[in-house]
């Protein structure tokens, strides 16, 4: 599953919404504060990244909290567990998918959607 790495500034309000929205979705990311290390602000000077937040996902970049874009380029489904609530990635795109919870045990499954049903 691709990596997601997400560039900010402490003083930045567009990044803690974006924060808030990966947090809220379950995605899992690296942040890299721009102010406080010096080679995350020189690795976004090497990528030619103008702003924050901005996300690097797998090979691809983008400027600014673009929420469909992101979705589009993560290529799994975060989903709970019907018994316990217990968060479990799941990859898109692989019909349907068996689950085995790793906090309860409880095995389910998800219909998970192709690119083209998702509009990406």
């Amino acid at each position: 599953m691709k990596n997601i790495v997400m560039f900010t500034s402490s003083t930045c309000p567009h990044c803690k919404s974006a924060k808030q929205f990966l947090d809220e979705k379950g995605y899992k990311y690296v942040e890299r504060n721009v102010q406080l290390d010096p080679l995350a602000q020189q690795e976004m000077v090497q990528r030619k990244l103008m702003g924050v937040p901005s996300f690097v996902i797998g090979d691809e970049t983008i400027v600014g909290l673009d929420k469909h874009k992101i979705e589009a380029l993560i290529d799994y489904t975060v989903e709970k567990c019907p018994e316990c609530g217990q968060r479990a990635r799941v990859p898109k795109g692989k019909g349907k998918v068996k689950v085995n919870c790793k906090s309860c045990g409880n095995a389910y499954v998800v219909l998970t959607k192709s690119m083209w049903q998702q509009g990406g």
